[in-house]
Order: C-alpha cells, then sequence, then structure tokens
C-alpha cells in the first residue's frame, strides 16, 4: 500500500476469523440442504481462499487517513480521509461471539449507499483500534479549527489565489453588467 502520510497503526486481524468465515458457510450450505453434497468441495476452497482473504487485508491508520487494501484476484484499495468519518460501529452476532470477534463499519459524510462503505471482521482489539481512529480524526478536526501560521485562515487568502478569485469576481460583475444594460434597452424597445 502505497503511504503518503506516517503510518500511526496497523489492524491485527485474528486467525479465529477463518474459522468463523468457514462455520457461517457451512451454517449456510447446510440451510441450502441441496449444496449438502458439494460440502466436501466447497469447504476446503472457502477456507483456502478466505485464509488467503485474510493474510492479504490491510487496515493502516495513518496521520490523515483510514486505508483499506483487500482482495485476492481484485485488489481494492479504498483511502478514506479521517475528517469525513461519522462513525465506526462495532457489531457482533451469535456466532462472532462464540469466536469472540466483532465486526467494525466505517460509515462517512456524504455515503451515497445506504450500507457501511468498509465493513471488517476481526481486527484484534477492535475497541481500541476504533478508539485511536475517532481519536486521531478529532485531533485532525481540532487542528483545522485553529488556524495556524503557515497555513492561511479564512480570511486571509494566500496572494495567487486572491488575485485569481478577484479576477474571477470582475468578469461575473462585468457580465451581469452587460445583462442588465440589455435587459434595460430590451424594456425600453418594448
Amino acid at each position: 500500500m502505497t503511504q503518503r502520510s506516517p503510518v500511526l497503526r496497523h489492524a491485527e486481524i485474528m486467525p479465529e476469523v477463518v474459522r468463523y468465515q468457514i462455520w457461517g458457510l457451512f451454517f449456510t450450505l447446510l440451510l441450502l440442504v441441496v449444496t449438502i453434497p458439494l460440502m466436501p468441495i466447497i469447504l476446503p476452497i472457502a477456507w483456502w481462499l478466505t485464509k488467503r482473504y485474510y493474510e492479504r487485508l490491510e487496515i493502516v491508520l495513518t496521520r490523515r487517513d483510514l486505508k483499506v487494501r483487500r482482495g485476492i484476484l481484485n485488489v481494492e484499495e479504498k483511502s478514506i480521509p479521517l475528517e469525513k468519518v461519522t462513525d465506526l460501529a462495532l457489531y457482533q452476532g451469535p456466532l462472532m461471539r462464540l469466536f469472540d470477534l466483532k465486526g467494525m463499519k466505517v460509515e462517512t459524510a456524504g455515503q451515497s449507499s445506504g450500507g457501511a462503505l468498509v465493513s471488517v471482521v476481526g481486527i484484534r482489539e477492535v475497541d481500541d483500534f476504533r478508539d485511536a481512529v475517532l481519536d486521531q480524526r478529532d485531533r485532525i478536526s481540532d487542528q483545522d479549527d485553529e488556524p495556524g501560521p503557515t497555513r492561511p485562515g479564512p480570511s486571509e487568502p494566500d496572494q495567487g489565489q486572491g488575485q485569481e478569485s478577484l479576477a474571477l469576481l470582475a468578469e461575473i460583475r462585468d457580465s451581469l453588467q452587460r445583462i442588465e444594460r440589455g435587459l434595460a434597452e430590451r424594456d425600453e424597445r418594448s
């Protein structure tokens, strides 16, 4: 995973998560009844794929982002800016309780779908990891609220941007004046 920001924390995945996923699949296959004869084929393949998936899963907290890299054939990398994170919801179903696992859902501002942006099961010490992410998010928002000497505040734009904004505003003013003159001339002719 490409790093631009210093890494604050890596999430470690618990090995029990593979067994949890396989047991969940086992119960699903049992409920479907038709798939029971296929279990000797499906379960070893699922075990191997699930193990490989969790070996490659990488969750990293940096100064400004939560980075998630996952996948076996199609590798997906998501970089979630911490200022966009609204909540990190923890959940635990009955089967997860048997394996002493919890899941974490990352919810963000402006999220288009109804579900979580990222959902991960099996992070070791997930409560501590969640607290670390939320603390870092709060640190960032506190820093953004205080303009520093190197970063211009809202009332003092940097010189290049200020000049461009003034030029754009002057163009808009001139366009509005031309429109008003054109409308006034049209009204006089009518």
